[in-house]
């Protein structure tokens, strides 16, 4: 049986429940399931001009059990995303 791998919408929100060292996530929440992050693999930020906003993204590359995933925490919302299932 093939397993199918679950696909964000563009930009699907998250919800961040725990950090590590009050930066790094540490678990999330994604369409009602939490997933423990393992290791942050790669980290890198994104200046963000839409008209009159401006703001940045912080991205993260994190491990979780389920696979590996790139979610990101727009600065000037507060808000965090998941911006894609890498495995």
């Amino acid at each position: 049986m093939r397993r199918t791998r679950k696909k964000p919408r563009k930009h699907e929100p998250i919800r961040l429940t725990a950090r590590r060292h009050n930066y790094f996530p540490q678990r999330f929440m994604w369409r009602g399931k939490n997933y423990d992050v393992t290791a942050v693999q790669k980290v890198w930020t994104k200046m963000q001009h839409r008209g009159t906003r401006q703001g940045a993204r912080h991205y993260f590359r994190v491990k979780c059990r389920e696979g590996t995933f790139d979610i990101f925490q727009d600065i000037a919302l507060n808000a965090w995303y998941l911006a894609a299932q890498v495995s």
